[in-house]
């Protein structure tokens, strides 16, 4: 998805046909975002914004911002803005669409080890990202005599990516595309919703995905996809509901809870590809054993690890493939 410009909020929901037609026309909209939000505030211009460690002064118009995660990096992507540096992805792979356009980036570091050379060899203007745990403690003061550092808390559940992605946006000026398309994705979550209601006021569905050997994780409410199971009115399996955090660890024995489940969904990521844990959690015979997996109503979720709105919309897309073809 190079990419998911932000599109006008009274539009029609966008699809995966959308998805695409967006990603082939990326390549005009990467060459002007090079030069970030420019030409609307005078040089020089400065605002205040909350970081995690306190406000920061930072550019109205920032035009070389170096991304201390990937997922930051994503959703600006998402609203046609690109970054001078990233750090590497790390975990669920790359949305297809936004594939070259993360590869062309420069490399600093992975988020819990960056680069402070990487990240000063790009001379930014802006140093935008999250306050990760691990991050080394003397590293946010000593990005800040370089330019000025932007770190986000982060979330206490990874469903708060919505929120993220749309700050993220703001920092660098693209906050009404952000916006947008927020409403984009509540629109089309709204019009699932409504067009598979009957269905999902009579099932549950689950996710979940392989802990280390010999262990499960259902995920809950606010982790990467229960948000978007949530936008459309879906119902968790009655472990998983009302929990906070991410995920529930249980025993391959203990997996029978889940057989109040009509719809199991497991961990894929990008590309639909299965690691090694979640492979081993599939073949174990009590996982087998369950209601859905015998009534041939397992899917493999791509984009699990939700972290930004282009990610979300594919998500939304493929629930309601699924949905679709459940009785």
């Amino acid at each position: 998805m190079p990419l998911l410009v932000a599109p006008d909020a009274t539009a029609g929901p966008i699809s995966r046909r959308d998805l695409l037609g967006l990603a082939a026309g990326s390549a005009a909209l990467l060459t002007l975002s090079a030069c970030g939000s420019g030409g609307q505030a005078p040089a020089g211009a400065t605002r205040t914004v909350d970081g995690a460690s306190g406000p920061v002064e930072i550019p109205v118009a920032p035009q070389r911002v170096a991304a201390t995660d990937f997922y930051t990096t994503y959703a600006l992507l998402d609203v046609g803005f690109t970054v001078v540096a990233t750090a590497e992805a790390t975990v669920g792979g790359v949305l297809p669409g936004l594939q070259s356009a993360y590869d062309a980036l420069p490399k600093v570091g992975k988020p819990q080890e960056l680069s402070y050379e990487a990240i000063v060899a790009q001379r930014p203007d802006l140093i935008l990202g999250t306050m990760v745990p691990g991050l080394a403690e003397d590293l946010p003061e000593r990005l800040g005599a370089v330019a000025p550092t932007l770190l986000f808390a982060a979330g206490g559940a990874p469903g708060t990516w919505q929120e993220r992605a749309v700050r993220a946006a703001d920092a660098v000026g693209r906050g009404a595309e952000a916006e947008a398309l927020r409403g984009r994705y509540e629109q089309r979550a709204r019009e699932i919703g409504e067009r598979h209601r009957d269905l999902l006021g009579r099932i549950r569905i689950g996710l979940v995905r392989g802990g280390p050997p010999g262990t499960a994780l259902v995920d809950l409410p606010q982790s990467w996809s229960g948000v978007v199971l949530g936008a459309i009115g879906a119902r968790l399996p009655a472990v998983a509901e009302g929990r906070p955090g991410a995920s529930e660890r249980m025993s391959y024995e203990e997996v029978g809870v889940l057989d109040d489940c009509d719809v199991l969904l497991h961990l894929a990521d990008t590309r639909g590809g299965v690691d090694g844990n979640t492979t081993r959690m599939l073949q174990a015979p009590t996982f087998r054993a369950l209601r859905a997996v015998r009534a041939g109503n397992l899917h493999p979720l791509p984009n699990y690890y939700v972290s930004h709105y282009g990610q979300g919309l594919a998500v939304l897309d493929e629930l309601d493939r699924i949905l679709t073809g459940t009785a």
